[in-house]
This record gives structure tokens, sequence and C-alpha cells, in this order.
């Protein structure tokens, strides 16, 4: 951790101990803030983030990654599997900022064969944005027999959100958005902008069933009260600096293959920040990630006016 990062921690312990109950107990991350006019230009060319401090990545040597459901006893190999992750933020227009960084010895798009359950190759991320915690699903939660079903989908994802992000999109009758895979909600308009961005923010160089190297860019903004049926209805959160959310990553490997390999190996391994087994529907199994000022000295490393230039004709010339 940062000197930076662990001030601010700190300042922000003191301010309320309960900002700090979510999961690794007492760790904070720190969400890179992006300027509106230095916003990473979501293009799959992930180059931008190379300014982000060294201590706001977290990557699957990380030890507080844990793999757990399909696979108990599988060990970190680089060889296998190797992720980075980051966060930022911008304040103007209220968005959260991800980048995934991956290698995969074995890419797999197929869902397992099942065509559900989020079992392919893909990230959930889960954005508690006022740091509210609990039970955001209500299955999860044991109570979904004594709510309507109507209550239920507006339970379901109504304090916390979360999406299997996958590219390229797979789309199928219960998943019509395809690459924000909001899988316990009937919302049908969430993935697209100026709500999260986006689908083609992708490079992959790999086949399924082969090996892959993947980088994606994308955002989403937050909602204190998510209503399935529309924006309108829905109370988006205002991002302000020095904020604590709560995040919850889980990433999965699916390393099936094609059916017809010699060596199919049919397991599913989901890798986990703070490994609780319950951040599918469990915002108190979330960590926190706290919403760092602007770093002048790490801005100053992109492009100047003049050399963005000459590196806009290769990366997109209007960053969305």
């Amino acid at each position: 951790m940062s000197k930076k990062i662990a001030v601010l921690a700190a300042i922000m312990g003191l301010v309320s101990s309960s900002a700090f109950a979510h999961i690794p107990e007492g760790t904070v991350y720190g969400a890179f803030q992006w300027p509106t006019d230095k916003l990473p230009v979501l293009d799959g060319d992930i180059s931008e983030w190379d300014v982000l401090p060294a201590e706001v990545w977290i990557d699957s040597d990380n030890p507080d990654i844990i793999v757990g459901e399909g696979d108990v006893g599988r060990e970190k190999d680089r060889s296998n599997l190797f992720f980075r992750f980051a966060m930022g933020w911008n304040d103007e227009l209220d968005r959260i900022y991800y980048v995934f960084d991956r290698f995969d010895d074995v890419w797999d798009r197929d869902a397992g064969g099942i065509g559900c359950c989020g079992q392919d190759d893909s990230i959930e991320i889960g954005l508690d944005s006022d740091h509210s915690g609990g039970w955001f699903h209500a299955g999860g939660a044991g109570i979904s027999g004594d709510l309507s079903e109507e209550e239920v989908k507006l339970y379901n994802g109504g304090q916390t959100q979360t999406s299997h992000y996958r590219w390229p999109p797979i789309t199928s009758g219960s998943d019509p958005n395809g690459w924000s895979w909001f899988w316990m909600s009937s919302s049908t308009w969430h993935g697209d902008e100026p709500y999260q961005c986006c689908s083609d923010s992708f490079k992959l160089d790999g086949v399924h069933g082969a090996e892959a190297n993947f980088q994606a860019e994308w955002y989403t903004i937050g909602w204190d009260d998510f209503n399935w049926q529309g924006p309108e209805l829905s109370t988006q959160h205002d991002f302000v600096e020095l904020e604590i959310v709560g995040a919850g990553l889980q990433i999965v490997d699916n390393d099936n293959g094609p059916e017809d390999a010699e060596d199919r190996n049919p397991w599913t391994a989901k890798w986990t920040l703070g490994g609780q087994s319950d951040i599918f529907g469990n915002a108190g199994s979330f960590s926190d990630f706290v919403l760092l000022p602007l770093d002048e000295a790490a801005l100053a490393k992109l492009p100047t006016a003049v050399e963005n230039d000459s590196w806009g004709h290769i990366k997109a010339s209007v960053a969305r």
C-alpha cells in the first residue's frame, strides 16, 4: 500500500470504523480518479492505465485473491491463469471505470455447454455504491418465499448491482444484453449507454478452447435504488472524493474447452477477492475501495496535447 492510500485509509478509519467491515477486514483498495479531460478511451487498448500506481492494481498473485467453488484445491499457476484488475472513477460523470487484463491457457466461452449460470470465462463485479452492505438477492437471503414475485424483482439488485461481464457478448433468452449479464434482474436496459459501456471495448488474442490474452476497459454508473423497470424509477449514486464504496470481484475460469479435446478437464474455478462464497448476493462480503483524489504525478505521464494528436490516430478519436 502506498503512503497516499495508507494515509487516506487512516483518515477514513477515523471518520467511520464501519467503513472497514468488509472483506478482507481492515484492507482498503484504491480507485484511481480520472479527470473528465483525460478519461481512458474505451477501445480495449489499456495502455492509458499504465499510469496507475502499482498498489492500485490487484492481480491473481495477491494473497487476498482466493479460489472458491468448483475446485477448492486448485493452486495459483500463472501458466494456467493470470489476471490483473483495477478500478477508477470520475467525479463529474459519476462513473466507475474498470480495467481487466487476463492470460488464460484455455479460453472457454461456451458457458460450459449448459448455456447458463455464468460458467464461462468472465468477470463478475458487484458494486455497493452507498456502502450499505447486506443481501441483495432474495433467494440467497432466504426471504424469497416471503415476497411477492414483483417484490422479489425489486429486491434483487435493488441496493447493490452485479454483472458477469463477457466479451464477446453471449446472448440468450435470459440474457438479452449479452456483455453485461445482470443475472438476478429482469432489466434489459442496464448495459446500455449512458449507464454502462461498452460491449466492444475489448481486445482478444485467441479463440475458444485455446490459449488467449484478453484486455477490456469499461464503465458503469452506480445506483442507490435500482428499479429493473427503468432508469426513471431508479436513483443514481453521486460519487464523491474519499468516499468508501463496496465492490465484489470474482473471476470465473471455466477450463472445459472444446468437447472433443483429448485433455478436456471439466471444472470451473471462481477466484474471489476476499474468498467469501456468498459474494454473489451479499454486499457484506464485498471489499472496500476508497475513491482517491487526483494523482497529478501519475496523470502527467499521459501524452500531452501534441503527443495525443498522433496517439489518437491509433486509438479511438473520442472517449466514450
